[in-house]
């Protein structure tokens, strides 16, 4: 289905497009696509529920994926997108009426006969005979038009005010269709006996759904969804669903930093409910505990809207459930939740050194460049700080340096690979990056720290992979074009076309 281009983010099939008539593939516009998404929730919520379980059920694994990327754009079309201002409907209202005057009084003018002849008379200087006439009708003209400028606001501000309440309660109503459909979708897969299928897309669903403004009711419901998800299949999802696991912490710990407290306290039973869930496996713990801590850097280093004093609120209430849980009494979790939410209240006392440089960009990436490597002995965390450098350097246009940020991180990266196993296709560790920047080199020194990679959750991120390494490379030439080195772009490729050759993928090569 060809629906508003591609706005909802949606990646496209990987099909082949030139044997297929053009026409089959015109995009309808957005009003179009919301007013056929509206139509799909009105049927899924009013048709019997039996009906639709029927009906998933008859879908074969590849369709009922098809129906969550559905749902998926339901989300992002259905956000609720918050209420205009009343200063820009008032600027919009008053241009409009003057817009309308000038297109009136322009096609008036432009006219023949008696109202044309008239009009262009009052435009004339010097008219006496009109003058008198003209000044009170212009007068009058003036009034009429402040008058229906006014009476024009106050309906706009109106139907602004109706228009917000509405916009609210359709985007809560079509995320909660939402819900129950994937909830119908799981239960279907489950009697099914193909739930492994569709676990990914159900978990993209509802993490998409709490990265976009929710209502209140939305998110107890939302969290209260997850949390089941997880009783039920969290073996399943910690082992392999692990980028959308650590996007699901990251999420979740956003929300912990809520101005409502009921949202707070939805998003705090969710996060110990990962960590108490994801404890009965060492290396799902461990690598749970290392999501969230990144999931805090990362948020500490990129987002401006969270806060600090409620978060920290957040992470003492995690700790009492973890003090008051009977059942972990026995066991080290307390202990290990203890150690976590010192690491992550050290992470918050960044940002308040962050914020009072918020007005001196050098300092700021000095504070930055010394957090990070207060991480060297810690690759994920170091690797998450270089990145959020590397965006702060690009909002500034600084290319060259958010290019060596990621070529540091590169290098850190191809460190890790070059312990697991010795590949002639990949760069020989930090050392080979000598020939961009000879500081590189300090990546090397992360690696002398750390023996068993795989275990504690070290180095489980996505970019500690050979596409994370080649993806690094690749943003970093970019950046290096965008500032015009040249040279240096040449020695970028050099390094990511011995695995681009070695996986044969001649597109990217060109």
């Amino acid at each position: 289905m060809a629906v508003a281009g591609n706005q909802f983010g949606l990646k496209a099939p990987p099909m082949a497009l030139s044997s297929v008539p053009l026409k089959m593939y015109t995009t309808l516009s957005p009003e179009s696509t919301r007013n056929l998404l509206t139509c799909f929730l009105w049927i899924m919520k009013n048709a019997e529920q039996s009906v639709i379980q029927k009906w998933l059920a008859y879908l074969t694994p590849l369709q009922l994926n098809r129906i969550l990327d559905l749902l998926y754009m339901c989300v992002s079309c259905f956000e609720y997108k918050g209420k205009q201002s009343p200063d820009k409907v008032s600027t919009l209202v008053l241009q409009k009426s003057r817009d309308v005057k000038a297109r009136l009084e322009e096609a008036l003018l432009r006219g023949e006969g008696a109202r044309g002849e008239m009009m262009r008379r009052w435009k004339t200087a010097g008219n006496d005979k009109f003058a008198g006439l003209n000044e009170n009708l212009r007068w009058r003209k003036e009034q009429t038009h402040w008058r229906q400028a006014n009476e024009r606001l106050n309906m706009a501000k109106a139907e602004m005010d109706q228009e917000a309440i509405m916009s609210g309660n359709l985007a809560t109503e079509a995320n909660l269709i939402i819900l129950d459909v994937v909830e119908t979708i799981l239960q279907v897969s489950l009697s099914a006996d193909c739930k492994d299928n569709q676990l990914g897309g159900v978990l993209k669903v509802l993490v998409h759904s709490l990265s976009t403004n929710q209502s209140n009711t939305y998110l107890a419901h939302c969290f209260s969804s997850i949390r089941l998800l997880i009783i039920k299949f969290g073996d399943v999802l910690f082992e392999e669903e692990v980028e959308q696991c650590a996007d699901l912490c990251q999420k979740v710990l956003h929300h912990c930093s809520s101005a409502l407290e009921s949202t707070r306290s939805q998003a705090c039973a969710t996060l110990y409910l990962i960590m108490r869930y994801s404890f009965s496996s060492t290396s799902n713990f461990a690598r749970v505990k290392m999501q969230v801590t990144m999931s805090l850097a990362s948020l500490v280093g990129k987002s401006q809207d969270f806060n600090e004093e409620y978060l920290r609120k957040s992470l003492r209430s995690i700790l009492a459930y973890a003090e008051e849980d009977e059942d972990m009494q026995s066991t080290f979790f307390p202990a290990q939740v203890k150690e976590l939410l010192h690491n992550l209240n050290s992470i918050l006392s960044d940002t308040v050194k962050m914020r009072a440089f918020q007005k001196d960009p050098e300092m700021l990436m000095d504070l930055m460049y010394r957090i990070a490597k207060g991480y060297q002995t810690s690759p994920d965390l170091r690797l998450t700080w270089l990145q959020n450098m590397a965006e702060k350097h690009v909002k500034r246009k600084y290319y060259t340096e958010a290019a060596m940020c990621l070529v540091h991180a590169a290098a850190l990266v191809a460190e890790y690979l070059s312990m697991l196993e010795d590949c002639s296709y990949l760069p020989v560790g930090s050392v080979s990056f000598q020939n961009i920047s000879s500081n590189v080199i300090e990546e090397s020194a992360v690696s002398d720290d750390i023996l068993t990679p795989d275990e504690d959750g070290v180095c489980s991120g996505r970019y500690f992979s050979e596409n994370g390494l080649v993806g690094l490379l690749e943003q970093a030439a970019e950046l290096f074009i965008q500032a015009g080195f040249y040279e240096t772009v040449n020695e970028v490729y050099k390094l990511s076309s011995l695995f681009l050759k070695h996986t044969e993928t001649s597109v990217s090569l060109h």
